[in-house]
């Protein structure tokens, strides 16, 4: 019985060291870890063949003791490895931060540390909430809470306390969620952290918009706004301001807050802001051409968001696959300098492996399946977007009709290009060209967003934009109808297939508007 439990000891500790390389606790080119290690394993081929002759187990005694103390919870450590979940969070591995956390929460176990693990709880409960893990998460600020009930200081306490509502308002429990939310209240001037007493009020306010109680809302905001010192909270702070002002149509100030929203250095509070102007209406001043504008650029910045998650992925797997070489450059080693227990271990490792692979397989199926349903939702998305920038180009194709018809050229060029003469001259040509393209500049600036055109391009859509047929169009451009034909079949393969799919060839090749004048 000595030589299983030295090797079990063994694979603890080589474990315990190889969990501390994968995540930049500890690296292995340098430090007393790697080094004892490697002595350890001659050590135990020694005290084995000491305790086959029955020589060694006052050895093998006093090594299990040491390695035994090689595991123990160092909780000056706890710090540092929530700093390193901290971080990870920052670099988008949230897998990777929920370990560092478990961690940090291990080696405080037999802690007084209070304070630390109930800022550690409710920093793991955000992280899950923000997942969609809410059973979790809720369990995590059950833990928090249960720890910062005696601490001087109640912001942890306060940031339990807004964790668990935030998980019922998800939920629409608008009475619980009100209810926790308001829990900080009763102990307010106890909460010594300014931007923790911001987020109480943030919180009451989102719970108030719930329950369409704007002017309450608004309050909270208010005050939200004068406890808080960090720039980013203040604009995602305007950002709402300016949402719950267009809830009471009040439109100037709800575009004064969104627009200073917008100037914000965050992305995301940035295309939040952006698709609230977007949602605006036109009473506000926005115009269709700058909805346009402003839905094009929150789009942006969601692309943008997303490809940065992706890249952050990518470089975890990077650093995994960085990890496994050294695992593998170790094992080598190993299995030159060591014997019998090290072949043990080396046979339990591959039966690890194996079983390993197999739940990384079933994790990568899961993966794939929801990267697919993913890309099926982006899909609708830049569906329903294109849809949306059609109708924008088709309304102002409208606006832009329906003003210049109502002009005396019109009337003259109808008349001219309908009389007897079988086309305008060159002049009369090139001053009808000239005025059209300024009347539907705003259309074809929007039309030319999506498809490159040349100005007798521009011309052809603005006079097919009017009604005008064929026949009409080659009077007004001095060409023939054929010509006409080829020119408008060159239009139609400039459009995108996505776009032409979806109608804007109808829209702006005049199809639809042959029978509107």
């Amino acid at each position: 019985m000595k030589l299983p439990f030295v090797s079990t000891l063994t694979f603890r500790y080589l474990c315990h060291y190889e969990d501390k390389m994968r995540f930049g606790v500890a690296k292995p080119e340098t430090g007393f870890p790697f080094v004892s290690a490697f002595t350890f394993s001659y050590l135990w081929e020694l005290f084995y063949f000491l305790s086959v002759m029955k020589r060694g187990f006052i050895y093998t005694i006093l090594l299990s003791i040491l390695l035994g103390s090689c595991n123990h919870h160092d909780t000056e450590k706890a710090e540092i490895l929530y700093q390193n979940g901290v971080e990870m969070e920052k670099r988008y591995m949230p897998d990777s931060a929920v370990i560092f956390y478990h961690k940090a929460l291990k080696r405080l176990d037999e802690s007084n540390d209070n304070e630390l693990k109930s800022k550690i709880y409710n920093q793991l409960g955000d992280l899950l909430l923000e997942h969609n893990i809410y059973e979790t998460a809720r369990s995590a600020y059950q833990q928090a809470l249960y720890v910062s009930k005696e601490l001087e200081d109640k912001s942890n306490l306060s940031h339990a306390y807004r964790g668990i509502g935030k998980y019922h308002f998800l939920y629409k429990d608008r009475d619980s969620a009100f209810y926790y939310f308001e829990k900080p209240l009763g102990f307010f001037p106890e909460i010594k952290n300014r931007e923790e007493r911001s987020s109480v009020y943030n919180n009451l306010t989102s719970a108030y918009k719930l329950k369409n109680d704007i002017k309450s809302a608004l309050e909270c905001n208010a005050k939200a706004l004068s406890l808080t010192n960090d720039e980013v909270k203040r604009l995602r702070n305007y950002a709402v301001r300016g949402q719950l002002f267009a809830m009471q149509m009040q439109y100037d100030s709800a575009l004064f807050y969104l627009e200073q929203a917008s100037c914000s250095e965050e992305k995301s509070v940035k295309a939040s802001a952006y698709f609230k102007l977007a949602d605006l209406p036109e009473k506000s001043g926005i115009t269709d051409s700058m909805k346009y504008r402003y839905l094009q650029e929150a789009y942006r910045l969601s692309d943008s968001i997303e490809n940065m998650a992706v890249s952050h992925q990518i470089d975890r797997q990077e650093q995994i696959r960085i990890t496994s070489d050294l695992k593998e450059q170790s094992h080598i080693r190993l299995i030159v300098s060591i014997t019998v227990s090290i072949i043990v271990v080396l046979l339990l490792s591959i039966v690890v492996f194996f079983i390993y692979r197999k739940h990384l397989k079933r994790r990568n199926e899961r993966i794939f399946a929801h990267k697919w349903e993913r890309q099926e939702a982006r899909a609708q998305e830049n569906e329903n977007r294109e849809l949306q920038i059609i109708d924008i180009i088709r309304k102002a194709g409208e606006t832009c009709s329906k003003h210049f018809k109502e002009s005396n050229i019109y009337t003259d060029l109808y008349k001219k290009i309908n009389s007897d003469k079988e086309s305008l001259s060159y002049n009369e040509q090139k001053s009808f060209q000239t005025t059209i393209l300024k009347e539907f500049d705003t259309y074809l600036q929007q039309v030319s967003s999506i498809v490159p055109l040349t100005d007798n391009d521009a011309f052809l859509c603005a006079l097919l934009q009017l009604g005008f047929s064929t026949k009409e169009c080659a009077a007004c451009r001095g060409i023939s109808s054929e010509t006409i034909r080829s020119q408008r079949t060159r239009i139609r393969k400039k459009i995108p297939q996505n776009f032409l799919s979806q109608g804007l060839g109808i829209v702006i090749l005049g199809e639809e508007n042959l029978s509107k004048r």
